[in-house]
């Protein structure tokens, strides 16, 4: 039997007060956590690269739950060589950052947990081994602002003497894998800061170029470089006194490839190739390779380039100018007389509105349909044999052309066109007169002296054609030397005309009454070696006459004027297996690789080794264009020079040989599209549509043999 017993309220209050424990009391709450005022962060050191040091100018930008662009933060104090702090008045957040980025300029975001970085195609040498710009550090952050700055890629080096000073160095993996692009770091996960490269669609996915720009290497030597200004390609040998000196040369790539080994290209400052193959190497993260030391030789050392070879290749033979300020004609006899093919551009003379202003500066300096302007092809070399420029009034017609077209029309005889004026057009072509000892600067230059101005109009004396003039190569002007009335309108003389040396008299006046024009030189012709075209500055007037002496003397000019253009130049030299990629714009300023006009031809060699076979000439083109394949044995493959050829409209061309004589070869590309021409007079002259091919057609070439 349970028996229940009930203690009053007294009795327990007795109980208590005899000693028994109280109640605990409740528990405080935890303390908040303290926060971190700034970023404290390090940088990971590589092994054989110097790395950066933080610096005052160091920025780094910290990816926040706010912003997955990132938030920009500089050092707060003075950093040291191992850590730096960064912190922003008035910032809080310093525990919430996901992860950070070292420069803060490189390109990289966050995208959900991945820090995506874009590494580039194209790096920049840096004599203190690595470009900063090259070398992205990446952390993942925590709640204590830390900020441990790793290495996500790798390096390798190669050491190369040379005696001549290296333009770029390419390096192109066996594998068809990414060394640039799009680079996925996962924050989140496990391996960080180690990344997966993502696929990359382009066909040069698999190769970095090393712009080097290292004219400084070794000492000059004997000068073996053979060929003229702007050209790219090298011949006879380097001298074996010549000093060599030793550079690294540092390339970053994603930690795990060249797994299946590599080539290495080193171009010197004219085209000159070496090609190094490299087995396997470990890349791993935050570590530099050394490859080892290569010695710079160009493989193609033995070949000579010719530099005896004309020009023969172009648009048309003649471009008439008869622009802004000057006489408005759109016929020249002397054309029908030689059978020449002749576009005319023809502006109207005075008072021009903004559309003819616009018209000439659009022909001369270019557009977007065609931004070299119709004088130049996409890779600064001439378009039409020659330009000629009628009379009128010079500093005008100079002035409208602008700063831009009057380069292009230096450009266009420096690379080999000829020029032709009558008075205005030979007022234009010089420094100026000698009224004014400086330049004009509305004037080209393209005869680097200073004309006589004279103010005779409307006279028509004889001219002189002396015993040792190239005229009387073409004509004997009817065996007595003397063409009788030429028109003079305002022309200059060229009373000093020795003051450029290598000019030549073609004619001199004769006019007797006359001090300031009897007998001094009315026509002279200057030709500054054998790369540039001829310019013939005459001050008379004998273009419209349409038969006799005078269209013979303006038919000899123009014969003389097409016998000096400029010797032809090769692009490069091609080496067994590689592709040379001509698809450069005109405003990259890199002709060595810019596509190819109408009717141009560009030219490349190669010095094929005996025992060569299955030998292999290849070209690739777009459909929309079609360009023919040339080659030749010791000379340049113009179309008509070559030994063989490939052409039609098929974009992919190839010739193909068991065997082939051993030796110095010649390559030809020769564009056959060319604009169509929609009215030969109109409004401005010659007009065109399907101007596309104005601005290049891109191919590719490659030249390949087995041993």
């Amino acid at each position: 039997m349970r028996i229940i017993r009930f203690i009053s309220a007294a009795v327990f209050t007795a109980i208590l007060a005899c000693g028994c424990p109280p109640a605990p009391e409740p528990p405080e709450p935890d303390p908040e956590p303290e926060r971190p005022t700034a970023f404290s962060a390090t940088l990971e050191s590589i092994e054989g690269v110097t790395t950066p040091a933080w610096t005052a100018e160091s920025t780094i930008k910290v990816y926040l739950p706010s912003s997955s662009e990132g938030k920009e933060f500089h050092p707060s104090g003075a950093p040291s060589q191992t850590g730096a702090s960064f912190a922003e008045e008035g910032f809080k957040e310093y525990h919430l950052a996901t992860a950070a980025l070292y420069p803060a300029d490189f390109d990289g975001k966050l995208e959900g947990e991945n820090l995506v970085l874009n590494l580039p195609a194209t790096q920049e040498y840096s004599a203190d081994g690595i470009d900063p710009a090259l070398m992205p550090f990446v952390a993942k952050a925590d709640t204590t602002g830390k900020l441990d700055f790793k290495y996500p890629l790798s390096i390798v080096a190669v050491t190369v003497k040379s005696q001549k000073g290296l333009r770029e160095i390419r390096l192109v993996s066996n594998k068809d894998e990414a060394l640039w692009g799009t680079l996925s770091i996962p924050v989140g996960g496990e391996g960080f800061p180690a990344g997966t490269m993502q696929e990359n669609a382009s066909s040069e996915k698999n190769e970095i170029v090393l712009k080097v720009d290292d004219d400084a290497a070794g000492s000059t030597g004997n000068e073996s470089f053979t060929t003229g200004p702007n050209s790219t390609v090298t011949g006879g040998t380097f001298d074996s006194n010549a000093q060599e000196a030793t550079s690294k040369y540092c390339f970053v790539v994603p930690s795990g490839t060249l797994q299946e080994g590599f080539r290495i290209t080193l171009i010197d400052h004219r085209g000159g190739y070496m090609q190094k193959d490299f087995p396997a190497v470990s890349t791993a993260r935050a570590a530099c390779t050394g490859l080892g030391e290569a010695t710079y030789r160009d493989v193609s050392e033995d070949v000579v380039i010719r530099t005896d070879v004309q020009n023969k290749a172009f648009y048309k033979d003649l471009l008439l100018n008869a622009g802004l300020y000057l006489t408005t004609n759109d016929t020249l006899p002397v054309s029908d007389f030689l059978n020449l093919s002749m576009e005319v551009f023809m502006d109207a003379r005075n008072s021009p509105t903004a559309a003819d202003l616009a018209a000439q500066i659009a022909v001369f300096a270019g557009s977007d349909d065609d931004v070299n302007g119709r004088l130049l092809y996409p890779d600064g070399e001439p378009r039409y044999r020659m330009v000629y420029v009628r009379g009128g009034g010079s500093t005008d017609h100079g002035r409208t052309l602008g700063p831009q077209g009057r380069n292009n029309f230096r450009q266009f005889v420096a690379n080999g066109g000829s020029y032709l004026g009558s008075c205005a057009g030979a007022y234009v072509a010089t420094r100026g007169t000698s009224l004014d000892a400086n330049s004009s600067g509305s004037y080209m230059g393209i005869w680097p002296g200073h004309c006589n101005s004279l103010t005779t109009k409307q006279i028509y004396p004889g001219h002189v054609v002396p015993e040792d003039s190239p005229l009387l190569k073409y004509y004997d002007y009817g065996g007595d030397n003397y063409i009788d009335s030429v028109r003079h309108h305002n022309g200059p003389c060229f009373k000093d005309f020795n003051c450029v040396p290598g000019t030549e008299v073609l004619t001199r006046f004769d006019i007797p009454d006359s001090t300031k024009m009897h007998g001094h030189p009315a026509i002279i012709a200057w030709k500054k070696d054998q790369w540039w075209g001829r310019v013939i500055p005459c001050g008379s007037h004998p273009e419209q006459v349409p038969d006799g002496e005078n269209l013979l003397l303006m038919a000899g000019m123009v014969k003389y004027c097409f016998d000096g253009v400029g010797n032809v130049k090769a692009k490069g030299i091609l080496h067994n297996g590689e592709i040379r990629r001509m698809v450069k714009d005109t405003d990259d300023k890199d002709p060595a690789y810019t596509k190819i006009g109408d009717k141009q031809c560009h030219h490349f060699v190669f010095a094929l080794p005996e025992g060569a076979r299955n030998v292999k000439v290849r070209l690739e083109s777009l459909d929309k264009y079609n360009l023919s394949l040339h080659l030749a044995k010791g000379t340049f493959a113009f179309k008509e020079d070559a030994q063989y050829k490939v052409e039609g409209v098929q974009s992919g061309k190839q010739l193909f040989f068991d065997t082939l004589e051993a030796g110095t070869w010649y390559v030809g590309v020769q564009c056959e599209s060319v604009v169509t021409i929609t009215d030969e007079h109109g409004p401005y002259g010659t007009t065109y549509s399907n101007t596309g091919i104005l601005n290049g057609a891109p191919y590719t070439i490659q030249v390949s043999w087995d041993y």
